[in-house]
């Protein structure tokens, strides 16, 4: 049975158990302000493999991956242009999945790359980023349930889903959420809405085109 950690409530040995499944190769469940997601550490190759194993994923459909924060992130993609910045931080935390450019493509294993972009997030759920905050490496986010399934609304769906597999399960009640996040590809000076989700597209054009703006005029 998967150790159940409260998102509410966890304490420091909560935290240190989630970081030592994530080092050993093991996937966790967790919350996020969209849907539950499934996490490993995305530079564990055999961690990586049991995911997708787990969800009995498209090798070739790329997953994303989570940043516990802005910073964080901004860490790892230090060669974005001005709008992607401005993007970035105006989007983060949010609803939203940014497909960022990789200078280089080594950076991350492939599967969570497509066409030199890799989709990344940083969730507003603040209880969930302190909680992860200690752990030195980002972790994939992909949706709680087998490929082809409805996504899992709570930690007994889950369970129900996954009865082997899954380590830890940071519990955050039922989810009452049924749209994924907006995924947006953030280019040079542009941007494009690869699929809509719980933010309306109105809104992310209104803060992208301000960017703009900001910058520009």
């Amino acid at each position: 049975m998967p150790k159940i950690v409260s998102l509410k409530q966890w304490t420091s040995a909560d935290q240190q158990a989630v970081c030592d499944s994530l080092a050993k190769g093991q996937v966790i469940a967790y919350p996020t302000d969209t849907i539950y997601g499934l996490g490993v550490d995305v530079f564990h190759d055999e961690a990586v493999t049991k995911l997708l194993n787990l969800k009995g994923r498209d090798r070739n459909k790329p997953v994303s991956i989570l940043y516990a924060s802005v910073e964080k992130l901004q860490r790892d993609f230090d060669d974005l242009s001005d709008f992607q910045r401005a993007a970035v931080r105006t989007l983060l935390p949010g609803k939203v999945t940014l497909l960022l450019p990789l200078a280089d493509q080594n950076r991350f294993p492939h599967v969570f790359s497509v066409n030199g972009f890799i989709g990344v997030r940083v969730v507003d759920l603040p209880e969930l980023n302190r909680l992860l905050s200690v752990y030195p490496h980002p972790i994939s986010t992909t949706s709680a349930n087998p490929a082809g399934a409805e996504p899992a609304r709570s930690a007994a769906e889950i369970r129900d889903y996954f009865p082997d597999g899954i380590s830890a399960i940071i519990d955050n009640g039922i989810n009452s959420q049924t749209l994924g996040s907006v995924i947006i590809r953030l280019n040079r000076s542009d941007w494009e809405i690869v699929r809509e989700g719980a933010i309306p597209t109105g809104r992310i054009d209104e803060l992208l085109k301000q960017c703009q703006r900001d910058l520009y005029e």
